[in-house]
């Protein structure tokens, strides 16, 4: 099936948008836009099979995407030739989770290597380390398909189930993700001090997609066939927005989403989005701005207002009856550069993440689907999205360059 895509530009007649920002964050920030010109516009030619993706609701678009798709969610964990966990996200048919009961989350996994081993000794048997999630661990992948396929960068001290509610949702609307670790910068890395050692993130999710397209290849495997590898995207935060954002100048990569990113090598030409909390205190909006200002076109600037660096994971709602990630780092007497990273955005007056996660959910599910060329227009990437969620507000550009204004 063929789809031509024309990808976003600039639209003069949109109206301007300001948000407040405080200490260490973005100034007043009018959003510059200019004409669409011939040098904005890109086509993306989809030359996959039909995939088993849901088709666009007809109704609210602004937000289409926001509650879970019609599929449910698998969870599996595969390994590369080179020992590195991946986790791997999948659309099942419910009718193969019926019964069944969800996974849940064990911090442990990521900080002892093991899910299933004890707390170590000397620590409480309360330690905050569980999260309930949607998913079904081993299940069977739906009986439809082919599926899209996006690789997940984790971020700086994080693990691949981080994101949980996003990784989740991206499955249940038909979308195949692929979470490596990243051992050179994950949990059990940053808490033992030995960052930096190993092959870097950009390789890690390289070689997941060589396991997976393998996977593909293989009789039998929980990926059999499944897998529109002519629709690859790049997804990831942090420290791992900037994996992804620069992974995406690979051929396989179509389309890139950077959550509140470090800095990478931006892709020429190929569509991209960039999400960011306007009180981010770990990436600062305006390293952001200047990012966003370096990428190709076709392009978009997704602000959320009052949000912080963990509103993109699922960091803040672990263990929460035992104090959540605030009381685990105490507990275990982690750094406090770590500290920092893993609590900001967790408490007010930044919003609560949860209350962000539709809106997140809705914007990066519509970019992959635009990106990837399922959708030939944009459904719910505009400005209508920016007031459609309760309790959550954010501005949204397609703009050359987004200028900090002084006062």
């Amino acid at each position: 099936m063929h789809a031509s895509v024309v990808a976003p530009c600039s639209v003069p007649s949109r109206r301007r948008r300001r948000f407040a920002i405080g200490l260490g964050t973005v100034g007043a920030v009018a959003l510059v836009t200019s004409a669409c010109s011939s040098t904005h516009l890109a086509t993306i030619t989809a030359t996959g099979p039909h995939d088993a993706v849901p088709a666009t609701p007809t109704s609210h678009t602004d937000t289409a995407f926001a509650a879970a798709g019609p599929y449910k969610a698998g969870v599996a964990f595969e390994t590369t030739p080179a020992g590195d966990t991946v986790v791997v996200y999948y659309p099942v048919d419910a009718s193969a989770a019926a019964g069944q009961a969800t996974y849940t989350i064990n911090l442990l996994r990521w900080f002892t290597g093991s899910p299933t081993a004890p707390i170590p000794a000397g620590l409480p048997s309360t330690l905050p380390t569980m999260l309930a999630t949607s998913a079904y661990e081993n299940v069977p992948i739906s009986a439809k398909g082919p599926f899209p396929v996006v690789l997940f960068s984790h971020g700086y001290g994080g693990y691949p189930e981080q994101s949980s509610f996003l990784t989740d949702h991206l499955a249940t609307w038909g979308f195949v993700v692929v979470a490596p670790d990243h051992r050179s910068r994950d949990l059990k890395a940053v808490v033992g001090g030995t960052t930096g050692k190993g092959q870097n993130d950009v390789t890690d999710l390289r070689q997941a997609l060589s396991l997976v397209k393998t996977m593909n290849a293989t009789a039998g495997s929980l990926l059999d066939g499944k897998l529109d590898l002519t629709r690859v995207a790049s997804l990831g935060h942090s420290a791992g927005g900037g994996a992804a954002i620069t992974v995406a100048d690979d051929s396989d990569i179509r389309t890139y989403i950077g959550l509140a990113p470090a800095a990478g090598t931006p892709p020429p030409r190929k569509p991209g989005l960039i999400m960011q909390g306007t009180t981010d205190k770990v990436v600062k909006p305006g390293g952001t701005l200047t990012l966003y200002g370096t990428l190709a076109n076709p392009k978009r600037l997704v602000l959320i207002d009052d949000a912080g660096h963990n509103v993109f994971d699922d960091g803040c709602t672990i263990g929460a009856a035992q104090g959540g990630l605030v009381a685990f780092i105490k507990t275990l007497n982690l750094p406090s550069a770590f500290a920092s990273i893993a609590t900001d955005g967790c408490s007010a007056p930044d919003i609560s993440p949860p209350t962000a996660w539709p809106l997140i959910n809705q914007i990066v599910t519509a970019q992959l689907r635009y990106g990837l060329g399922i959708d030939t227009t944009p459904v719910g990437l505009d400005n209508g999205v920016d007031h459609a969620f309760s309790g959550v507000t954010a501005s949204v550009s397609t703009a050359d360059k987004v200028t900090s204004l002084k006062g």
